[in-house]
């Protein structure tokens, strides 16, 4: 078999379901409002999910770069087969789903409705290379786009391993993100009552989150020290965290972003996680969460959308409890259809790929001394 068993650790699982249910939340609420002005904003900072996707995300591909590299005869390309296997099938099935239930027409990311070329696009994973293609034919599928060209960088980024040149590296991105609009608006031009496709693919595109990547980099790289962290380091660390956390609650004009500061929140609660993983954040039900959670990603969105055609938010009416009941309603019914397609979808998708992989592997390694067909 082609690479090592790659060790799967609970919190990880942990981290995506947590991500999964806060994205959920913030969509949920946009459908069933709460009342409370207070409780809105905290359901609003759910599509934060997304920051702990990335986070969860650069840690488990480092890790698994390190189980595997060792074995591989061809590690990226082997890395590249993995990736693509584990994300085409069920976002080939978005597409056509969207496609199905929204049509082709004018919508907010595609004010001039949804030309062919955009689906071709989109399955080719280049579609957060255009403000009108990042996020119209499958909705949510900016991250898609963002997570894939990740992937297309990553081995590169596993040459960077001392810590000083991933610090350098984090300033460099923040830096360039200063000029992600400006940049934007120089390639692509837009009429005054649409310029905010602009303002859009500036936070949706790579280098509007490549900062929390990097950041998931740097989270790697930390974990091994955890285990030696005494009273002083977590004492440190809780520091770190609370100025954060002022800052993330309490945002002001500054260099980063805010999304990049709950990227570092994230950060630090992932190395706490890794050390300290609580059964009430680590259990059966956030494991099983992080498990689905890319279907859920993709899922949830077309859940609330049949409901929104159904008018059941509309049973439900605005209100704190009700606002919180309604999220549950689409937390449960996205789990259980993303457990289909988890079965039916993912995991044949990995096991497809896995088999490609252990084939090209076998074909590439030598004949044993002795064994060698002659002639």
């Amino acid at each position: 078999m082609s690479g090592l068993s790659v060790r799967k650790y609970d919190y990880i699982d942990a981290l995506r379901g947590l991500a999964i249910a806060l994205v959920v939340l913030v969509h949920a609420s946009q459908q069933v409002k709460p009342l409370s002005q207070w409780l809105q904003q905290f359901m609003d900072e759910g599509a934060r999910g997304v920051q702990l996707f990335y986070i969860a995300s650069a840690v488990t591909l480092c890790m698994s770069w390190a189980a595997r590299r060792a074995t591989d005869l061809h590690p990226v390309r082997d890395f590249y087969l993995r990736r693509v296997f584990r994300i085409a099938p069920m976002f080939y099935l978005a597409i056509i789903l969207f496609l199905l239930l929204n049509g082709t027409h004018a919508s907010y990311f595609a004010p001039n409705g949804i030309s062919w070329w955009f689906v071709p696009m989109t399955a080719l994973f280049l579609h957060g290379l255009h403000p009108e293609t990042i996020n119209s034919v499958v909705p949510g599928g900016w991250s898609v786009a963002v997570e894939m060209t990740f992937y297309l960088v990553f081995p590169l980024l596993m040459r960077v391993r001392h810590m000083g040149w991933l610090l350098l590296l984090l300033v460099a991105s923040l830096w360039l993100q200063q000029y992600n609009a400006t940049l934007s608006a120089l390639v692509f031009q837009y009429e005054e009552r649409q310029k905010y496709l602009i303002d859009g693919f500036t936070f949706f595109n790579f280098i509007g989150q490549f900062p929390v990547f990097v950041l998931g980099l740097i989270t790697y790289r930390l974990l091994p020290a955890c285990a030696a962290f005494g009273w002083k380091g977590w004492t440190l660390m809780g520091g770190l965290f609370l100025l954060l956390l002022v800052e993330f609650c309490y945002p002001r004009q500054a260099f980063v972003e805010h999304h990049v500061v709950a990227g570092a929140l994230f950060a630090l609660f992932t190395l706490l996680l890794s050390a300290y993983p609580g059964r009430w954040l680590v259990n059966r039900v956030t494991v099983w969460l992080g498990k689905l959670s890319f279907s859920m990603y993709l899922v949830h969105i077309a859940v609330l959308k049949v409901l929104s055609l159904w008018g059941v938010g509309a049973w439900f009416g605005d209100g704190n409890l009700k606002s919180l009941c309604f999220f549950v309603l689409v937390l449960a019914l996205t789990a259980g259809l993303s457990w289909l397609t988890y079965q039916r979808v993912e995991k044949p998708g990995i096991a497809l790929g896995r088999r490609l992989i252990e084939r090209l592997e076998s074909t590439a390694r030598p004949a044993p001394q002795g064994q060698e067909s002659t002639r």
